[in-house]
């Protein structure tokens, strides 16, 4: 809702920055958060272990932002390094929500990101309605709740009591497990890279840049909604896939089921708001179909991708998401070039649909051979 307010408020060059910022931070804290989340809810076990592993990737993290340091003043988004450690740390699949899920229970956890989500919105809100850069609103928020976490974070570990010797034990193994962290990161980076590749070419060869980013980043925003049943279908169905190796048949079917009659709905809906709501992005109903075509297989392949993660196919996931990921970036910058923004478009549905089915071949030979 905040976006759709931003979109409708802010003049698109501003919003466009704000779209861009807000995809610069998310790319930028997945690589920070080094895998730790996914370590945690795998690695945990034991109450110790939990907080020991909370200490240590908070930690990590924050020393990776420390040496990401000189990097960012070279480029000039050393502004960035508190949204990066607050996303990384606190915000939505960040390590604190990670930390809760395992300790306290999906219920608590469940409060915790409401809360956070409460506050952050609110503040981005009012710093876009009452700031004349709301641009920036996406950066600035973080700077507000990042020292209210951390004194969180303070309190929660100081509650667990620490103890030196036992930390440094949990080190050694959390040392060994930094080599598969790696791997989650580049295959998290390459997988979002590949989502967001069209902001970022637009963003490298535009001459109104971000213009054109507020039109995609609206088009893309709505036909995001799609993903909202499948991903969710995915996530309360996992234990179901990690029993029975055919079940994923079956759910990819009830996903067909919602996609589809979903992406119809959509359609309508976006007539709707740029008819009568949002008209300055009137002329992007093209642009949105295509864009939806894509949220089509994306929402597909959903289910696939989550399938190699729970049968521990790591590396071919990486090779898939870094191989496609190169493949969008050369299409989707061929096709701006002769096209323009619905070239980049059309080359990236069509990596979508390609991922899509390599997925599904893929996922077809594990099971048969599983």
């Amino acid at each position: 809702m905040v976006l759709l307010f931003a979109a409708g408020y802010l003049i698109k060059e501003e919003y466009g920055q704000l779209e861009f910022y807000k995809k610069v931070i998310e790319v930028g804290s997945s690589v920070l958060a080094f895998g730790f989340p996914a370590l945690i809810l795998s690695y945990t076990r034991s109450l110790k272990s939990k907080v020991n592993f909370l200490a240590l990737s908070t930690s990590t993290v924050v020393v990776l932002a420390i040496a990401a340091l000189p990097f960012l003043f070279f480029v000039q988004w050393e502004f960035l390094i508190v949204p990066f450690l607050f996303y990384a740390l606190f915000f939505n699949g960040g390590i604190m929500q990670s930390y809760l899920l395992v300790k306290k229970g999906s219920n608590y956890v469940s409060y915790y990101k409401i809360i956070v989500s409460i506050f952050f919105y609110c503040i981005v809100f009012l710093y876009i309605y009452f700031e004349h850069q709301g641009s920036m609103a996406y950066v600035y928020v973080n700077y507000a709740l990042l020292p209210i976490l951390i004194v969180y974070t303070a309190l929660e570990l100081y509650k667990e009591k620490l103890v030196k010797s036992t930390l440094k034990k949990y080190w050694t193994l959390f040392r060994k497990l930094l080599l598969s962290s790696f791997t989650l990161v580049v295959s998290n980076f390459a997988n979002l890279m590949f989502l967001y590749t069209d902001i970022f070419v637009i963003k490298w060869v535009s001459q109104q840049a971000n213009s054109e980013i507020a039109d995609f980043s609206f088009a893309l925003n709505i036909a995001s909604i799609l993903l909202i049943a499948p991903l969710t279908l995915v996530q309360v169905n996992i234990e179901k896939l990690k029993i029975n190796k055919t079940f994923i048949y079956e759910l990819h079917k009830n996903i067909k089921k919602v996609v589809l009659p979903g992406a119809l709905v959509l359609v309508g809906v976006y007539y709707v708001l740029v008819s009568f709501l949002f008209v300055k992005y009137e002329t992007t109903f093209v642009l949105f179909t295509i864009i939806l075509f894509a949220k089509v297989f994306h929402a597909l392949s959903s289910l696939f991708g989550t399938n190699l993660l729970i049968y521990k196919k790591f590396k071919e996931n990486l090779i898939i998401n870094i191989v496609m990921l190169l493949l969008n970036v050369i299409l989707c910058w061929v096709g701006y070039n002769i096209y323009g923004i619905i070239g980049l478009a059309g080359s990236s549905a069509a990596c979508l649909a390609l991922r899509y089915f390599v997925l599904f071949f893929y996922n077809k030979q594990i099971v048969a051979n599983t």
